[in-house]
């Protein structure tokens, strides 16, 4: 039965829809193609967290950030849904004040069915980024979007995470990393205590700027000022920074979590490993070696013993070669092993004694 145009059109574009949309909104973390230049991240998939902590009139606020770049993250089994942000969330903030938890926000991931938008990677490699600051560094930037918050107005505010990838060859990128799975904080290295203000700019509770990130992080009893805050375990020297997260510049609608990833998998490929993965290895393995100096070493041995026998003996054919009867011999030795071997297979095989009567 043959569709009818109109029909046959809507299938087409149906099918489009189907098979293009979950590509354009994947993020491969082994995959991540930018400015001529792969990355594979995937040694860096799986929950890692940074934990900013601040005082408010004596009582530790902790916020963690927990991402995982390669897949959506997986809540615990003894975590409690409501404390937890939704299935699809890539990154999420949740906030304590002591021990007691007061919010969970997603900042991105596939959150369309949840009621916030679509993952809608971007990636840049840094190099070759339009921003002067960045054009000596070496890495990626990945931008990942899709979170949302609800203010106390209803209205939902977009979130969005930017983590840059920058090379360090000296480190995996796990260094001085915090426990994502430890709930209970604790205290910062002594933050300063403020009045329960925020940044006027946005009604979110969890903005605010790393220590010393604006050269402005002595805090102040302004009701306008940020409470001090810093992040737990900077004295392990940790790979994964927190910078800030605060409006966007350009659209202060948009709330956005800027991290920086030191780690060698952010390094650029370099010669002729750049490019594709079907480019052969250039560092040969052991055994490699100890065929290619087995080779050599008998080559060199029948040379020389050939060169040996011509010049001493004047020998011709056959027995220029060094033992050559046993070369010679070779193929009917090996015969007459293999059919001795098949004897005495045969023989144990074979069934001896008395035969029953």
């Amino acid at each position: 039965m043959r569709l009818p145009t109109t029909h046959a059109a809507d299938a087409t574009l149906l099918l489009s829809l189907l098979f293009a949309t979950p590509t354009a909104a994947m993020l491969w973390c082994d995959h991540i193609q930018a400015g001529g230049q792969k990355f594979d991240l995937s040694a860096l998939g799986g929950p890692h967290s940074v934990v900013m902590s601040h005082s408010i009139r004596g009582a530790a606020i902790n916020t963690t950030y927990t991402v995982d770049i390669c897949r959506a993250l997986k809540k615990s089994g003894d975590a409690k849904k409501e404390e937890q942000c939704p299935n699809g969330s890539r990154v999420c903030a949740i906030r304590r004040k002591g021990d007691v938890f007061e919010e969970a926000i997603p900042l991105a991931g596939d959150l369309e069915n949840h009621g916030g938008y679509a993952l809608d990677p971007e990636v840049t490699r840094l190099s070759t980024s339009d921003s002067n600051s960045d054009s000596q560094k070496e890495g990626v930037r990945v931008v990942m979007k899709g979170g949302f918050y609800k203010i106390p107005s209803h209205v939902t505010r977009p979130q969005r995470t930017i983590i840059e990838f920058v090379c360090d060859e000296k480190r995996n990128g796990t260094e001085g990393e915090w426990n994502p799975a430890d709930d209970k904080y604790e205290n910062g290295d002594d933050p300063a205590e403020g009045e329960e203000s925020f940044d006027g700019r946005s009604t979110n509770p969890l903005m605010y700027r790393a220590e010393g990130d604006d050269g402005e992080d002595d805090g102040g009893d302004g009701d306008d000022e940020t409470p001090k805050e810093v992040q737990l375990g900077i004295k392990d020297d940790p790979s994964l920074i927190f910078n800030s997260y605060e409006p966007l510049d350009e659209n202060s609608n948009i709330d956005v979590l800027r991290l920086t990833w030191s780690s060698k998998y952010a390094c650029e490929k370099r010669g002729d490993d750049e490019g594709s993965d079907d480019q052969p290895s250039s560092h040969w393995g052991f055994f490699t070696w100890v065929v290619i100096l087995v080779f050599v070493g008998t080559a060199a041995y029948l040379i020389f013993g050939s060169w040996l026998n011509y010049n001493r003996y004047g020998a011709r054919g056959w027995d220029l070669l060094p033992h050559g009867d046993t070369i010679r011999d070779l193929p009917y030795l090996l015969k007459d092993w293999i059919r001795r071997v098949l004897n005495t297979v045969q023989g144990s095989g074979s069934r001896g004694g008395y035969s029953a009567v």
